[in-house]
């Protein structure tokens, strides 16, 4: 039975350095002008007017997939298309706290009106809360 558990071991040892290899594999940045035409028109169409930054491929379960990042207006957006042009999620990135003043626009620090999983389920200051 020695030999089993020996056989048993080097066979989980080799799955787990192929498993690590591939995953490691999976994503990579790409440059711009190698990404398909299609994939950077789906994602100019689903962020009008963005510049388009940095690309990024990886291959999951839904097939090959493009992280496309660029900027609008000072946002920074990703955008996951994939190789044949669908768009499967558009993100806008919260900006980090840069020193600048409180805009008055109602979003919070980081600029996403979100809750920040500061333990308040509601962040919103509503008239609601305020009615007696």
């Amino acid at each position: 039975m020695n030999w089993m558990s020996r056989l048993l071991v080097a066979v989980i040892l080799t799955l787990t350095v192929e498993m690590t290899v591939a995953n490691a594999q999976e994503e990579k940045e790409v440059p711009l002008n190698e990404v398909p035409k299609k994939v950077l028109e789906a994602a100019q169409k689903a962020v009008p007017g963005i510049t388009l930054t940095e690309a990024e491929v990886e291959t999951t379960r839904k097939g090959v997939v493009y992280e496309i990042e660029g900027t609008v207006d000072g946002k920074e957006y990703e955008i996951e298309v994939t190789a044949e042009g669908t768009v499967l999620e558009v993100e806008e990135e919260g900006d980090e706290d840069d020193g600048e003043q409180d805009d008055g626009d109602g979003d919070d620090e980081d600029g996403d009106d979100e809750d920040d999983d500061d333990g308040d389920e509601d962040d919103s200051d509503s008239d609601d809360d305020k009615k007696d």
